[in-house]
């Protein structure tokens, strides 16, 4: 079990999630260097959470999306993103979250998310089960697929891949969503690409402890301690029930680029 206390955690998410909300379709975002949002939204919860975090954790190592790099060689990293799905944040689009994960030697080992707009809150901790407000979830357990059944998608699908499969694609928008309802059953898959590890690192605990799996479109495992030094995983990840993920790979093409 992890030494961390939840109830604790939810208080400070729940802050957050009203800062987001004070925010939302009240103002614009500015481009970062990678093109990414970024808003005051983002920068004042990344903000409050470490200096939460800091003076309750103090052995403990932070990682933000926006500024925060400290102690990043130690056994316990929390791996933070004040917003994620900023893009949809600015568009005024509802499916955004704040994402906060832990992790240890650089493996998933707990994870809290929270999705204000929809009041969804998901956690899971390494070994142990995944909930979504308080009910426990699973990967699809589907034997198979027809047509209403649904992967979650990148928004530049369009232009980067090609997919041979029978049910729809949505994009939610954010990638830590997108996860999270692989994990939860409601989408047989996931697949997202640029992931960085305060994307993902709360996902994959909640993912991970439902029963699921993620890969790289090439086969690989993830390796999110190298994610740690990097920022980013390079190559498009499938994320979901370990039998679908098997399935789907094959039907999902990088198109070249021209």
């Amino acid at each position: 079990m992890s030494n961390v206390d939840l109830d604790e955690l939810r208080g400070w998410l729940h802050e957050s999630g009203e800062v987001g909300i004070k925010y939302f379709n009240k103002g614009t975002g500015r481009r970062k260097a990678d093109a990414s949002w970024v808003t005051e939204a983002d920068l004042t919860i990344e903000h409050m959470l470490t200096q939460h975090l800091a003076a309750r954790y103090p052995e403990y190592g932070i990682l933000g999306e926006e500024q925060v790099r400290q102690g990043l060689d130690r056994e316990f990293i929390w791996a933070l993103d004040p917003i994620d799905g900023t893009a949809s944040f600015v568009a005024g689009l509802p499916i955004w979250g704040i994402s906060l994960g832990l992790l240890r030697h650089g493996t998933p080992y707990f994870g809290l998310l929270y999705f204000p707009m929809m009041g969804d809150w998901y956690w899971a901790e390494a070994g142990g089960a995944a909930f979504l407000n308080n009910e426990s979830i699973h990967v699809s357990t589907a034997d198979e697929w027809d047509s209403e059944s649904w992967i979650s998608v990148p928004s530049d699908i369009h232009r980067r891949f090609d997919i041979d499969f029978i049910g729809k694609v949505r994009n939610l928008g954010s990638t830590a969503a997108s996860i999270c309802y692989a994990a939860r059953g409601s989408a047989v898959g996931s697949l997202f690409t640029h992931a960085s590890i305060w994307d993902v690192a709360a996902a994959l605990t909640v993912l991970y402890a439902a029963g699921g799996v993620a890969i790289t479109l090439s086969g690989d495992k993830i390796d999110t301690a190298k994610m740690i030094a990097s920022g980013a995983c390079k190559d498009p990840i499938l994320a979901g029930a370990p039998k679908h993920v098997a399935s789907l790979r094959p039907h999902i093409a990088v198109r070249p680029r021209i």
